[in-house]
């Protein structure tokens, strides 16, 4: 069945001040239709914020023939309308998984992080200024708040919509890091989902149309693009920003550098929490998408009769697919686990040499970058094992390997050295995907590669800090991913995680995640007592076995913006 459905562009605040018309219509291709919206892995439940009941859902409107179906919505300019709200939370929710999915980035079907085929979509969940994905209730809750202008809804923004749906698909590619102690772990996942917000962003051609006319085709400075969630941010700062977050930024971990930026906030970003953390590598990645764009533009604008804005439309489109191909293929290629920005940054580089080996266009930039922001301190920090001929990988079945899971435990104890897994620890392998994406290769022609992720864990020891009524040692999950080409049986790439890599007691991060849990601690966001109360929404937990702790649902942490 195909579906016809309205979405608005972006918030209703910024298409009231730059003039844009306020909807695209968005059409997709899904098994079944409900009412509600509902398809096979989305549901969207209006619920009664004061009762909790079930609202009626937004009515499927079925036609012959074939024309696509749409959903029944009153009237489209009233967009406050729950009907309204209902279809365009699933229009961006159903966009947003689509671009993960697609045959040049994942390609493949994404599994969610929970039990259960569907994410539930709640578009009014009460009043709060946030909105949240939570694996427990296999939810993406958004709430509306009041201002002067009336009231704000989180479910009327592409952004902050785009943001939480990237955080159910990112659970479910990585489920680790919603279980993750290090602060760049928790901060990856932010700057996932604000990058998403920004692919999905770039693929609304009535903004990006006049963004390009405004700017003289340049994506450099504060934007459209780079400020994120302009409407909540706005109205949350009482005007003092236009945005929540803004991907045009300075932000570093050099403690040194203690400087201000021209909006008196401080480059140094090298805290704990996970959205100020996150800048760091949503601004590197962001000079990535401006330089592709220069370059790409360029290369149209070389053409004889092709103005500079009409060029940087076409170097726009390049850059974008280019960018979404270098940062969501990389986390298939992220290891399992603890992970830093280092290690995403090598999970960049790995996918996109075998996405465009010919050419670095994107990387130099992106290994400039975090070198620039300290990221690391030397380039070749962000070495990556890519495409070799390996003798644990040449005669493998394949098959075999993916389907059993004795071969496949079988393979990794023979091959302890080759993966980085200590002697004597125990580990588990993780289920195994057998993938064929699209590859561009030099040329405008498509070529599927079909490859084996293979990825392995184990767990660690390490010593919690003195005092705060702590346990004497607490447990962290490392690992590894190998990429194996099906056809040729050499390795894609292999990557084993920082933490994984450092010799016991040797992990940089260590005093991150030291410090976390006492920010945690302090600010009442961990639960060391299961028995003492009821986890809310904010709420990680601590598992004890006897002076053992392990942290548990630290991605609860992830709201759309912070309130402490």
């Amino acid at each position: 069945m195909k579906v016809k459905v309205p979405a608005l562009i972006q918030d209703p605040q910024t298409l009231s001040r730059k003039g844009l018309p306020p909807l695209e219509h968005l059409t997709f291709e899904e098994p079944f239709l409900l009412d509600g919206p509902v398809c096979r892995r989305i549901a969207v439940l209006d619920l009664d914020e004061g009762t909790g009941e079930l609202r009626p859902g937004a009515r499927l409107r079925r036609t012959g023939g074939k024309a696509p179906c749409t959903y029944e919505i009153a009237d489209e300019t009233e967009i406050t309308a729950r009907d309204f709200i209902q279809v365009n939370a699933f229009a961006t929710v159903r966009a947003t998984l689509q671009l993960f999915e697609e045959a040049d980035a994942l390609g493949r079907e994404v599994r969610w992080a929970f039990d259960g085929p569907q994410l539930l979509v709640v578009p009014q969940a009460g009043e709060w200024a946030n909105a949240f994905y939570e694996r427990e209730s296999r939810s993406l809750q958004f709430f509306y708040f009041t201002t002067n202008g009336g009231r704000v809804f989180t479910a009327l923004s592409q952004d902050v919509l785009a943001h939480e749906t990237a955080h159910a698909v990112l659970d479910g590619i990585a489920p680790d890091l919603y279980n993750c102690l290090t602060p760049q772990s928790l901060a990856l996942h932010e700057a996932v989902a604000d990058l998403t917000a920004l692919l999905v962003a770039t693929r609304t051609r009535k903004l990006n149309s006049q963004l390009l006319r405004q700017t003289k085709g340049s994506l450099c400075g504060p934007n459209a693009l780079s400020r994120m969630a302009e409407q909540f941010g706005f109205e949350r700062h009482r005007g003092a920003r236009h945005e929540l977050r803004s991907l045009w930024n300075e932000r570093h971990l050099d403690p040194t550098d203690l400087t201000l930026d021209e909006d008196g906030e401080p480059r140094f970003a090298g805290g704990v929490e996970p959205h100020e953390l996150s800048l760091v590598m949503t601004g590197a990645l962001y000079r990535v998408l401006v330089r592709l764009h220069e370059e790409y533009t360029a290369e149209r604008g070389a053409e004889k009769g092709i103005s500079k804005v009409s060029a940087s439309g076409y170097g726009l489109f390049r850059a974008r697919e280019h960018f979404k191909r270098l940062l969501l293929r990389a986390l298939d290629y992220l290891p399992p686990g603890e992970v830093t920005f280092a290690d995403y940054g090598r999970a960049i580089l790995a996918a996109d040499k075998a996405s465009h080996p010919g050419e670095s266009l994107g990387r130099d930039e992106l290994v400039a970058e975090l070198v620039r922001r300290h990221v690391v301190a030397d380039p070749a920090e962000l070495d990556v094992a890519t495409d070799f001929e390996a003798q644990e990988t040449k005669d493998v079945d394949l098959e075999t390997l993916a389907t059993s899971d004795w071969a496949a435990y079988e393979f990794a104890n023979r091959h302890r050295r080759f993966l980085g897994i200590p002697e004597a620890v125990h580990f588990r392998v993780r289920p195994r995907l057998d993938v064929c994406k699209a590859y561009y290769l030099g040329g405008n022609e498509s070529t599927l590669i079909r490859e084996l992720l293979f990825k392995v864990s184990w767990d660690r020891e390490e010593s919690n800090p003195p005092g705060h009524h702590l346990t004497r040692k607490r447990q962290i999950t490392v690992g590894t991913t190998l990429a194996i080409d099906w056809r040729t049986r050499r390795v894609r790439a292999l990557l084993r995680s920082a933490a994984a890599a450092a010799p016991p007691g040797a992990d940089a991060q260590t005093g991150e995640r030291d410090a976390l849990l006492v920010h945690m601690l302090a600010e009442g966001l961990l639960l060391l007592d299961p028995a003492a109360g009821t986890a809310s929404a904010y709420l990680a937990r601590a598992e004890l076995s006897g002076q053992l702790m392990r942290v548990r649902a630290s991605g609860r942490m992830l709201h759309l913006a912070r309130e402490i």
